[in-house]
């Protein structure tokens, strides 16, 4: 009897600890789906965690970041924006909700400054600033609250790693932004990326999503190809069906001047991509890989390959790009055609190419290159 009651005793005492790991489990798993492009199988366990307790916003908080991934997949695609937001609100109300019961739940504290951060993110990606400055200082204020609440949630660290890189790095290359950043707490870029990595190496369920902002940060703001090269080959390993990671690993690969490992890395994608593999299979993939292909093949002296390229660039692009925003893509792929031209000995063509990049918006001084170009050549 003595025994039975020993065994009663353990079963109450671990049985919340064997939830909490099968309901980690399910969250972590749902959250590798997400990663796999795996969205409907995501989706599932997310309901799940729905159905189990409608008063819990957790469920809610991994079905809007399954819609977020799913944006920024493609950032210019914007089929999918309505569903994301209808999910982000349906995540506050449930926060809310949870909130009003205690306003010191730190977990609901969290989900609800995350749900609006990212919220901001996509506001960015829309030019809709306003917007994203409201919810950048309400998502920060939740964040820092969750944290106080809790210390020991390193998934916070993610937010306020980003907000510290941010801020500091935007208020640095853009002091004009100094009065409208006036009132938000002053970052710290070192801060950031070593929360960043705190984040990377500790969170729950963060990890590869502090992982994947840092490669990012290094790729395109640090300029640190070698960096972010390390978090691009962990992210592609973990994840080699994820475009969005091969697409970090090939600009990795271009910005180290490793062309070769960029062609085989982008011959791959766009083989995947006519293979009809979900995530690979639309035209802004194929415009960014044929764009870096015919780079490839043009610094290693392959022109011929290089054209077929940038003319399948340029042709995708008609499809994608309006009229007078066009893509960098299409830009440069246009650029690049005119230089080819011209290292063939065919100067008209080259101007021709020259001009058309006088007549479209201008992109990273784009413009100034075209026409020193077209001046030489007509020397």
């Amino acid at each position: 009897m003595r025994n039975i009651h020993k065994i009663l005793v353990f079963v109450l005492l671990v049985s919340p600890v064997i939830f909490s790991q099968s309901r980690d489990e399910k969250i972590l798993k749902g959250i590798d789906h997400v990663y796999k492009l795996e969205f409907d199988s995501a989706n599932t366990i997310f309901q799940a965690l729905v159905d189990e307790d409608p008063k819990d916003p957790t469920g809610y908080f991994f079905q809007s970041m399954t819609e977020w991934w799913k944006i920024y997949m493609n950032k210019d695609d914007r089929s999918n924006d309505y569903n994301y937001l209808s999910k982000v609100d349906r995540c506050i109300k449930i926060c809310e909700e949870r909130l009003d019961e205690n306003e010191n739940n730190d977990w609901a504290t969290f989900l609800l400054g995350g749900v609006i951060g990212y919220r901001g993110f996509m506001n960015v990606m829309r030019d809709n600033w306003l917007k994203a400055i409201d919810d950048g200082k309400q998502g920060l204020n939740l964040i820092q609250k969750s944290y106080e609440l809790n210390p020991a949630n390193k998934d916070a660290i993610l937010g306020l790693g980003i907000y510290n890189y941010a801020v500091d790095y935007v208020v640095d290359r853009y002091p004009f932004l100094k009065a409208v950043l006036f009132f938000f707490p002053k970052g710290n870029k070192e801060l950031g990326l070593n929360q960043l990595r705190d984040c990377a190496d500790n969170g729950r369920y963060s990890k590869t999503e502090a992982t994947v902002t840092l490669a990012y940060i290094h790729l395109s703001y640090e300029k640190n190809y070698l960096e972010a090269l390390k978090y691009a080959q962990k992210l592609t390993a973990m994840y080699p069906g994820n475009p969005v990671f091969e697409r970090f690993l090939g600009k990795c690969y271009v910005g180290l001047n490793n062309y070769n490992a960029g062609i085989t890395l982008y011959g791959g994608m766009l083989a995947k991509a006519d293979s009809n593999k979900p995530g690979y299979n639309n035209n802004y993939i194929r415009r960014e890989v044929n764009y870096y292909l015919g780079v490839c093949y043009s610094r290693t002296g392959n022109l011929d390959e290089a054209l077929k390229k940038y003319e399948a660039a340029i042709e995708i692009c008609k499809i994608t790009d309006k009229p007078g925003e066009e893509s960098p893509y299409y830009v440069f792929s246009i650029l690049g055609t005119g230089v080819i031209y011209e290292q063939k000995g065919n100067k008209p063509e080259a101007v021709k190419y020259y001009d058309m990049v006088l007549g479209m918006r201008d992109v990273e001084n784009s413009k100034e290159t075209a026409q020193k170009f077209k001046d030489n050549a007509l020397k």
